[in-house]
Protein backbone atom coordinates (compact mmCIF):
# COMPACT_ATOMS: atom_id res chain seq x y z
CA UNK A 1 0.00 0.00 0.00
CA UNK A 2 1.35 3.41 -0.95
CA UNK A 3 2.42 5.72 1.85
CA UNK A 4 0.74 9.13 1.79
CA UNK A 5 3.50 11.73 1.74
CA UNK A 6 2.60 15.08 3.31
CA UNK A 7 5.21 17.05 1.32
CA UNK A 8 3.96 15.59 -1.95
CA UNK A 9 0.36 16.41 -1.13
CA UNK A 10 1.27 19.98 -0.16
CA UNK A 11 3.21 20.38 -3.44
CA UNK A 12 0.25 19.10 -5.44
CA UNK A 13 -2.13 21.48 -3.70
CA UNK A 14 0.17 24.43 -4.39
CA UNK A 15 0.68 23.34 -8.02
CA UNK A 16 -3.03 23.17 -8.78
CA UNK A 17 -3.89 26.31 -6.87
CA UNK A 18 -6.42 24.81 -4.47
CA UNK A 19 -5.14 26.60 -1.41
CA UNK A 20 -8.47 26.27 0.37
CA UNK A 21 -7.96 22.52 0.83
CA UNK A 22 -6.72 21.67 4.33
CA UNK A 23 -4.75 18.57 5.15
CA UNK A 24 -6.44 16.28 7.67
CA UNK A 25 -4.95 15.72 11.10
CA UNK A 26 -3.64 12.31 10.03
CA UNK A 27 -1.07 14.15 7.94
CA UNK A 28 0.42 15.84 10.98
CA UNK A 29 -1.93 18.73 11.67
CA UNK A 30 -2.06 19.42 15.40
CA UNK A 31 -5.26 20.00 17.29
CA UNK A 32 -4.33 23.65 17.84
CA UNK A 33 -3.75 24.04 14.11
CA UNK A 34 -7.15 22.54 13.37
CA UNK A 35 -8.84 24.95 15.77
CA UNK A 36 -6.91 27.88 14.31
CA UNK A 37 -8.07 26.95 10.82
CA UNK A 38 -11.71 26.86 11.96
CA UNK A 39 -11.43 30.51 13.01
CA UNK A 40 -9.37 31.55 9.97
CA UNK A 41 -12.15 33.66 8.45
CA UNK A 42 -12.76 35.72 11.60
CA UNK A 43 -15.57 33.50 12.84
CA UNK A 44 -16.79 34.48 16.29
CA UNK A 45 -16.38 31.99 19.13
CA UNK A 46 -14.23 30.63 21.91
CA UNK A 47 -11.87 27.79 22.82
CA UNK A 48 -11.00 27.03 26.44
CA UNK A 49 -8.29 24.42 26.84
CA UNK A 50 -7.44 23.19 30.37
CA UNK A 51 -4.73 21.01 28.84
CA UNK A 52 -2.72 24.17 28.09
CA UNK A 53 -1.47 25.41 31.46
CA UNK A 54 -0.09 28.58 29.87
CA UNK A 55 -3.67 29.82 29.38
CA UNK A 56 -4.70 29.64 33.05
CA UNK A 57 -4.17 31.92 36.01
CA UNK A 58 -5.21 31.77 39.63
CA UNK A 59 -6.30 35.42 39.62
CA UNK A 60 -8.45 37.39 37.19
CA UNK A 61 -5.63 39.86 36.54
CA UNK A 62 -3.54 37.10 34.97
CA UNK A 63 -0.52 37.63 37.21
CA UNK A 64 -0.41 34.31 39.11
CA UNK A 65 -0.07 31.37 36.70
CA UNK A 66 -1.57 27.95 37.30
CA UNK A 67 1.44 25.66 37.39
CA UNK A 68 0.12 22.48 39.01
CA UNK A 69 -3.02 20.52 39.81
CA UNK A 70 -5.00 21.52 42.84
CA UNK A 71 -4.81 25.21 42.00
CA UNK A 72 -7.92 27.38 41.52
CA UNK A 73 -8.47 28.90 38.09
CA UNK A 74 -9.63 32.51 38.13
CA UNK A 75 -8.92 33.21 34.47
CA UNK A 76 -8.71 30.96 31.41
CA UNK A 77 -7.68 32.55 28.14
CA UNK A 78 -9.59 32.05 24.92
CA UNK A 79 -7.48 30.29 22.27
CA UNK A 80 -9.82 31.09 19.37
CA UNK A 81 -8.09 34.41 18.74
CA UNK A 82 -11.25 36.36 19.62
CA UNK A 83 -10.14 37.29 23.17
CA UNK A 84 -13.31 35.98 24.78
CA UNK A 85 -11.52 35.11 28.00
CA UNK A 86 -13.48 33.51 30.85
CA UNK A 87 -12.98 34.57 34.46
CA UNK A 88 -14.25 34.30 38.02
CA UNK A 89 -13.77 37.23 40.41
CA UNK A 90 -14.86 35.37 43.57
CA UNK A 91 -12.10 33.16 44.96
CA UNK A 92 -14.44 30.54 46.44
CA UNK A 93 -16.25 30.11 43.10
CA UNK A 94 -13.22 29.20 41.01
CA UNK A 95 -12.98 25.68 39.55
CA UNK A 96 -9.91 23.61 40.39
CA UNK A 97 -7.41 22.19 37.92
CA UNK A 98 -7.16 18.39 38.12
CA UNK A 99 -5.52 15.65 36.08
CA UNK A 100 -6.96 12.40 34.77
CA UNK A 101 -4.82 9.62 36.24
CA UNK A 102 -5.44 7.36 33.23
CA UNK A 103 -5.13 9.68 30.23
CA UNK A 104 -2.85 12.29 31.80
CA UNK A 105 -5.07 15.10 30.50
CA UNK A 106 -5.97 18.10 32.61
CA UNK A 107 -9.53 19.16 33.34
CA UNK A 108 -11.46 21.74 35.34
CA UNK A 109 -13.37 20.47 38.36
CA UNK A 110 -16.66 22.27 39.10
CA UNK A 111 -18.05 21.66 42.59
CA UNK A 112 -21.79 21.61 41.85
CA UNK A 113 -22.35 24.48 44.25
CA UNK A 114 -21.05 27.89 43.20
CA UNK A 115 -18.20 27.37 40.71
CA UNK A 116 -18.55 29.06 37.33
CA UNK A 117 -16.88 31.27 34.72
CA UNK A 118 -18.29 34.20 32.80
CA UNK A 119 -17.04 36.19 29.82
CA UNK A 120 -17.64 39.68 28.57
CA UNK A 121 -20.38 39.83 25.93
CA UNK A 122 -19.61 37.73 22.84
CA UNK A 123 -21.07 39.17 19.66
CA UNK A 124 -22.67 36.39 17.60
CA UNK A 125 -25.03 38.81 15.80
CA UNK A 126 -23.52 38.12 12.35
CA UNK A 127 -24.53 34.44 12.31
CA UNK A 128 -27.56 32.23 12.87
CA UNK A 129 -25.41 29.10 13.18
CA UNK A 130 -23.25 27.74 16.00
CA UNK A 131 -21.24 24.55 16.62
CA UNK A 132 -20.41 23.54 20.21
CA UNK A 133 -17.99 20.90 21.47
CA UNK A 134 -17.01 19.72 24.92
CA UNK A 135 -15.60 16.78 26.84
CA UNK A 136 -17.27 16.39 30.23
CA UNK A 137 -17.82 14.04 33.13
CA UNK A 138 -21.04 14.68 35.01
CA UNK A 139 -21.25 13.57 38.62
CA UNK A 140 -24.92 14.31 39.30
CA UNK A 141 -28.23 14.04 37.48
CA UNK A 142 -29.83 17.31 38.50
CA UNK A 143 -30.29 19.86 35.69
CA UNK A 144 -26.88 21.52 35.26
CA UNK A 145 -25.53 24.20 32.94
CA UNK A 146 -22.34 23.29 31.10
CA UNK A 147 -22.42 26.49 29.04
CA UNK A 148 -25.08 29.08 28.23
CA UNK A 149 -25.05 32.28 26.19
CA UNK A 150 -26.84 34.99 28.25
CA UNK A 151 -28.24 34.70 31.76
CA UNK A 152 -31.04 32.44 30.54
CA UNK A 153 -31.82 30.97 27.13
CA UNK A 154 -35.59 30.97 27.64
CA UNK A 155 -35.94 34.71 28.21
CA UNK A 156 -33.31 36.12 25.83
CA UNK A 157 -33.45 35.96 22.03
CA UNK A 158 -30.54 34.57 20.04
CA UNK A 159 -29.11 32.28 22.71
CA UNK A 160 -27.91 28.68 23.18
CA UNK A 161 -27.06 26.24 25.95
CA UNK A 162 -25.47 22.89 26.74
CA UNK A 163 -27.12 21.10 29.68
CA UNK A 164 -26.18 17.94 31.59
CA UNK A 165 -28.55 16.00 33.81
CA UNK A 166 -32.33 15.84 34.09
CA UNK A 167 -33.88 18.07 31.44
CA UNK A 168 -36.42 17.96 28.59
CA UNK A 169 -38.10 14.76 29.86
CA UNK A 170 -34.99 12.66 30.28
CA UNK A 171 -31.64 12.23 31.96
CA UNK A 172 -28.59 12.79 29.80
CA UNK A 173 -27.62 15.85 27.75
CA UNK A 174 -29.54 18.52 25.88
CA UNK A 175 -28.71 21.54 23.75
CA UNK A 176 -30.90 24.41 22.58
CA UNK A 177 -30.41 27.32 20.21
CA UNK A 178 -33.22 29.77 19.42
CA UNK A 179 -34.22 33.23 18.26
CA UNK A 180 -37.44 35.19 18.71
CA UNK A 181 -39.86 32.43 19.70
CA UNK A 182 -40.82 30.89 23.03
CA UNK A 183 -38.45 28.08 24.01
CA UNK A 184 -40.05 24.64 23.85
CA UNK A 185 -39.03 21.01 23.83
CA UNK A 186 -39.41 20.65 20.05
CA UNK A 187 -36.44 22.99 19.55
CA UNK A 188 -34.10 20.99 21.80
CA UNK A 189 -31.52 18.40 20.72
CA UNK A 190 -31.52 15.52 23.20
CA UNK A 191 -29.29 12.54 23.96
CA UNK A 192 -30.69 10.10 26.58
CA UNK A 193 -30.33 8.10 28.87
CA UNK A 194 -26.95 8.42 30.58
CA UNK A 195 -26.93 8.42 34.37
CA UNK A 196 -24.15 9.92 36.47
CA UNK A 197 -21.32 9.33 36.73
CA UNK A 198 -20.97 9.60 32.96
CA UNK A 199 -18.14 10.75 30.72
CA UNK A 200 -19.12 12.17 27.36
CA UNK A 201 -17.85 14.00 24.32
CA UNK A 202 -20.66 16.25 23.11
CA UNK A 203 -21.05 17.91 19.71
CA UNK A 204 -24.04 20.19 19.21
CA UNK A 205 -25.00 22.21 16.14
CA UNK A 206 -27.71 24.84 15.84
CA UNK A 207 -29.11 26.39 12.67
CA UNK A 208 -31.81 28.99 13.36
CA UNK A 209 -32.89 29.52 9.75
CA UNK A 210 -32.87 25.76 9.17
CA UNK A 211 -34.96 25.09 12.32
CA UNK A 212 -32.52 22.36 13.33
CA UNK A 213 -30.61 21.47 16.47
CA UNK A 214 -28.59 18.26 16.60
CA UNK A 215 -26.28 16.64 19.14
CA UNK A 216 -23.96 13.66 19.36
CA UNK A 217 -22.73 11.96 22.52
CA UNK A 218 -19.55 9.95 21.97
CA UNK A 219 -20.38 9.86 18.28
CA UNK A 220 -23.98 8.69 18.72
CA UNK A 221 -26.67 10.93 17.24
CA UNK A 222 -29.52 11.77 19.59
CA UNK A 223 -32.97 13.25 18.98
CA UNK A 224 -32.94 16.30 16.73
CA UNK A 225 -34.82 19.46 17.63
CA UNK A 226 -36.77 20.55 14.55
CA UNK A 227 -39.24 23.04 16.02
CA UNK A 228 -39.30 26.61 14.73
CA UNK A 229 -36.48 28.72 16.14
CA UNK A 230 -37.76 32.06 14.88
CA UNK A 231 -35.90 34.36 12.51
CA UNK A 232 -32.64 36.23 12.87
CA UNK A 233 -29.16 35.68 14.27
CA UNK A 234 -27.72 34.85 17.64
CA UNK A 235 -27.20 37.68 20.13
CA UNK A 236 -24.51 39.60 21.98
CA UNK A 237 -24.36 38.26 25.55
CA UNK A 238 -21.89 36.97 28.13
CA UNK A 239 -21.17 33.25 28.11
CA UNK A 240 -21.69 31.47 31.44
CA UNK A 241 -19.79 28.24 32.06
CA UNK A 242 -20.84 25.94 34.89
CA UNK A 243 -23.83 27.90 36.24
CA UNK A 244 -26.93 29.66 34.86
CA UNK A 245 -26.39 33.40 35.07
CA UNK A 246 -23.93 32.76 37.87
CA UNK A 247 -26.80 31.99 40.25
CA UNK A 248 -28.46 28.61 39.56
CA UNK A 249 -28.21 25.12 38.01
CA UNK A 250 -24.52 24.59 38.96
CA UNK A 251 -22.51 21.94 37.13
CA UNK A 252 -21.09 19.12 39.24
CA UNK A 253 -18.33 17.54 37.20
CA UNK A 254 -15.31 17.93 34.96
CA UNK A 255 -14.72 19.88 31.76
CA UNK A 256 -11.85 18.79 29.48
CA UNK A 257 -12.35 21.54 26.92
CA UNK A 258 -15.05 23.82 25.54
CA UNK A 259 -15.31 25.12 21.97
CA UNK A 260 -17.89 27.30 20.25
CA UNK A 261 -17.71 28.46 16.61
CA UNK A 262 -20.16 30.73 14.82
CA UNK A 263 -20.75 28.38 11.89
CA UNK A 264 -21.63 24.78 11.12
CA UNK A 265 -18.43 22.75 11.30
CA UNK A 266 -17.98 19.99 8.71
CA UNK A 267 -18.45 16.31 9.58
CA UNK A 268 -14.74 15.61 9.12
CA UNK A 269 -13.71 18.49 11.36
CA UNK A 270 -16.32 17.44 13.92
CA UNK A 271 -14.87 13.94 14.05
CA UNK A 272 -11.34 15.30 14.50
CA UNK A 273 -12.44 17.47 17.42
CA UNK A 274 -14.37 14.61 19.00
CA UNK A 275 -11.38 12.27 18.75
CA UNK A 276 -9.11 14.73 20.56
CA UNK A 277 -11.60 15.35 23.36
CA UNK A 278 -12.26 11.60 23.65
CA UNK A 279 -8.55 10.94 24.04
CA UNK A 280 -8.40 13.45 26.89
CA UNK A 281 -11.53 12.31 28.67
CA UNK A 282 -10.82 8.61 28.16
CA UNK A 283 -13.91 7.51 26.23
CA UNK A 284 -14.46 5.44 23.09
CA UNK A 285 -16.33 7.02 20.20
CA UNK A 286 -18.96 5.17 18.19
CA UNK A 287 -17.84 6.59 14.85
Amino acid sequence: MAVLNKRAVVSAIEMYGVSSIRLPMVLGESFDQLIKSLFANNEQGFFYDPNDLSTMFQDTAGTVPVTAVGRPVGLILDKSGRNNHAYQTTSASRPILRQNATTGAYYLEFDGSDDFFVTNSIDFTVTDKISLFTGVRKLADSTQIIAELSAQVAINNGTFYLVAGDDANGVGYTSLGRRGVIANIDQIARNFTYLAPDTAVLSAKHNISGNLSSMRRNGVVGINGTGSKGEGNFGNYPLYIGRRGGTSLPFNGHIYGLIGIGKLVSDRETTSIEKELAKRAGVTLSV
